[in-house]
């Protein structure tokens, strides 16, 4: 009992040419709604991060402002592991008392206890989030990737500088450093 093949009508090719087109335009749509959420998503996560304080990028400009040398603000640093991460680090300083527009310096000391290598990276948030526009960081060992070796122990520094549009009511900011592991 073989089956008999029969030609396709005109019917059968204006059906399969049809549903040609409608995939290429649902593709062609799909296409274009992945480029405007990748377009869009950096906007959209950066206003996320803005409004809950996570991660704020600062300017990372230094304000050529000269300053008078009579308004100081309170950095206080501090240093948290995220999970899986096996390092100690802590800052040099945990609060210091900056004047406005002039370069300041700390350094945060990490060490490895056990036997591997450990690759990490470090993120920084600012709080308030509206002082991370004032806050040019010249160097940091947030700007890329650290490794350190079985019970290795360095000292890393962070130069930056509080600039002078700081809003008046700001008298406090708070940096934070998070340390995330980074899978090979």
């Amino acid at each position: 009992m073989a089956e008999s093949q029969q030609p396709a009508g005109p019917t059968a090719a204006a059906g399969r040419t049809s549903r040609r087109w409608k995939l290429a335009l649902g593709l062609v749509g799909i296409a274009v709604f992945m480029f405007a959420f990748a377009y869009i998503n950096i906007p959209l996560f950066r206003s996320f991060c803005e409004h809950y304080g996570i991660s704020v990028a600062p300017v990372n400009a230094a304000s050529t402002v000269k300053t008078s040398g009579k308004r100081t603000v309170k950095v206080m640093f501090s240093a948290e592991v995220g999970s899986g991460l096996q390092l100690e680090f802590h800052p040099r300083k945990d609060i210091e008392t900056v004047p406005l527009g002039k370069r300041e310096e700390n350094a945060y000391t990490f060490v490895n206890p056990t036997n591997q290598t450990i690759k990490f990276r470090a993120i920084h948030a600012l709080y308030p989030t509206s002082a991370a526009e004032n806050v040019a960081i010249m160097q940091c060992f947030c700007f890329s990737q650290q490794t350190l070796k079985p019970h290795q122990s360095r000292t890393l520094p962070v130069i930056y500088q509080v600039n002078p549009g700081l809003k008046p009511d700001v008298r406090r900011i708070s940096w934070l450093y998070t340390l995330f592991p980074v899978k090979p």
